[in-house]
């Protein structure tokens, strides 16, 4: 696997940004129709020369499907277990957001090691704005209402790779006109300012700007970057109805 670019940018019509950052994206499933009522941006910026990082999005039918998540550890071992998680997302087919955190973690509990595990968020939001996910011990998903309150979704299950017997449940919501959907990981929030604090949760709710997904996205990378040093990959992706 090849070194990844610094910066990869996702817009709606699943255009690279610039070419010097399309050997990161060939990685990402981004087979999303010219034409739905949905915006989205990604920006994913590995911490070194690879990422466990990872995310994908394709329009199936009335839905936008999405996956998010981050293998745990760092460099070239984290880099290939991802790679596999997203060459098994291209078969991964249900209806159900669990009923799919369940096959990835069939999937990868035996074969990789017992220390290897990833935290997961996958699901999908329809033309009419019905939102159904599931997170598997990740960074909770990030709802922003068109009142400007934020809703945050915790786990509804474990990690995946690792437990013999888990379960995943479904949550499901709405998304009106204006009001998005943040996925992050934990690279956003565990970035350590010069005395060692946290930008954290709270920080991140703050950066949530803009009046567009790629203007959310990239107030929060701004943000991160103004605050302290990275220690992390970090991947936002952004879905505005």
């Amino acid at each position: 696997m090849s070194a990844m670019p610094a910066q990869s940018g996702l817009t709606a019509s699943g255009e690279r940004r610039a070419a010097s950052r399309s050997s990161q994206l060939a990685l990402f499933r981004s087979s999303i129709a010219a034409r739905h009522p949905l915006d989205i941006h990604a920006i994913s910026i590995p911490f070194g020369a690879f990422t466990g990082d990872f995310y994908s999005v394709h329009r199936a039918a009335d839905r936008l499907w999405f996956t998010l998540g981050d293998v745990a550890g760092k460099g070239l071992s984290a880099a290939v277990v991802m790679a596999m998680i997203q060459e098994e997302l291209e078969r991964t087919t249900c209806d159900d957001p669990a009923a799919n955190m369940m096959r990835l973690h069939t999937f990868l509990r035996p074969v990789v090691a017992r220390n290897r595990f990833a935290t997961v968020v996958t699901g999908y939001v329809r033309d009419d704005g019905t939102l159904a996910i599931a997170n598997g011990g990740h960074c909770p998903p990030l709802i922003v209402r068109a009142d400007g309150s934020v809703e945050e979704i915790a786990s509804t299950g474990p990690v995946i790779g690792v437990l013999p017997m888990s379960q995943w449940r479904t949550f499901q919501t709405t998304l009106a006109e204006g009001e998005s959907l943040v996925l992050y990981t934990d690279g956003v929030i565990e970035t350590r300012s010069a005395d060692g604090e946290e930008f954290g949760a709270d920080r991140l709710i703050t950066a949530l700007a803009g009046s567009d997904a790629e203007e959310v996205a990239q107030s929060v990378v701004n943000a991160v970057n103004r605050y302290g040093k990275r220690e992390d990959d970090l991947t936002i992706l952004v879905i505005r109805r």
